[in-house]
């Protein structure tokens, strides 16, 4: 018999329900970084017009299960100030549900472009069959398991100084390992041979995108060594304004590195200027729309409901 546990906080629910964010967010940023490091091998100069197809809708997959994915983290910061909320839990429920269908494309995608390239058989059922796979271990065996919890949850639960750090901290480790794998591979492409033959504007493209994910990570990694040499550990009122406003802040380098690895990734894809700016740009778009528009838009909508 299963045992189900009923009594546990908001604030405590929020936090697992961010851990589980957690877990999506770094799977899809390492896929993303090895999918961007594939267009520099040198199989990909033989890739044909369907596997580059292909390619291009499962970047463009990954890249929107990522945005879904920090939409919870950013919401908190800029609409819920550290508070936990109802609103804000289901929200985070249904960007893990969003970034799972998402992600189930990406992997079909992926799929049908490596066996199209080795030449295996049928490779448009193979895709649509991993897809499938995707949706039925995420979303069919937690229907099939679903119990029903006559559990009403509070519309807000105030949380204290300590418990406030702790998921500001913990909406850093959301993102952070994200960034870092997008870095790795920013570094690592440069020493390959398919990046020097790029054009120098797109060389300085990528070198411009590299800081800019480096000063992500810089402001990501600013809270927990202000925590320990500013304030020894100790729960403070600053520390909390601090770490939000830089947690917040970072996402904005991190859209601007992402979207000039789009811009990169598309050309290598079709040589093709104006669809590759026309990529970058709506990348860009995406990004702050989801991590900073939406959660504004939403904070005015509260106050209106609220007034």
């Amino acid at each position: 018999m299963f045992q189900t546990v009923t009594d546990k906080p908001l604030a405590q629910r929020l936090k697992t329900s961010l851990d589980e964010l957690r877990m999506q967010t770094m799977g899809t940023q390492i896929l993303f970084g090895f999918q961007l490091q594939s267009l520099f091998q040198p199989g990909f100069d033989h890739a044909s017009t369907a596997e580059r197809a292909a390619h291009a809708a499962s970047l463009a997959a990954i890249l929107l299960s990522f945005a879904v994915l920090i939409i919870a983290p950013a919401h908190h910061r800029l609409v819920e100030p550290g508070q936990a909320s109802r609103r804000l839990l289901m929200l985070s429920r249904r960007c893990a549900e969003v970034a799972l269908g998402t992600m189930a494309i990406a992997l079909g995608c992926i799929s049908f472009s490596i066996t199209t390239h080795l030449h295996v058989p049928h490779s448009g059922l193979i895709a649509g069959l991993v897809s499938a796979l995707g949706v039925m271990l995420w979303f069919g065996s937690g229907i099939a398991l679903k119990r029903h919890i006559n559990c009403p949850l509070p519309e807000r639960e105030s949380m204290d100084l300590h418990t406030k750090i702790d998921q500001m901290l913990t909406e850093t480790r959301v993102i952070l390992p994200g960034v870092q794998a997008l870095m790795g591979f920013q570094l690592i492409v440069v020493m390959t041979d398919a990046f020097g033959q790029l054009p120098l504007a797109l060389q300085n493209l990528h070198l411009a995108g590299l800081a800019s994910t480096t000063l992500s990570t810089v402001l990501l990694l600013t809270p927990a060594a202000v925590h320990r040499i500013a304030f020894s550990g100790e729960d403070d009122a600053r520390f909390h304004t601090i770490g939000t406003r830089l947690v917040s802040a970072a996402l904005i380098p991190l859209a601007a590195g992402m979207a000039a690895e789009i811009f990169i990734g598309t050309w290598r894809l079709f040589e093709n200027l104006s669809v590759s700016l026309s990529s970058a740009l709506l990348t860009l778009m995406i990004l702050l729309g989801a991590w900073y528009v939406l959660p504004v838009w939403l904070q005015r909508h509260i106050t209106k409901e609220a007034a």
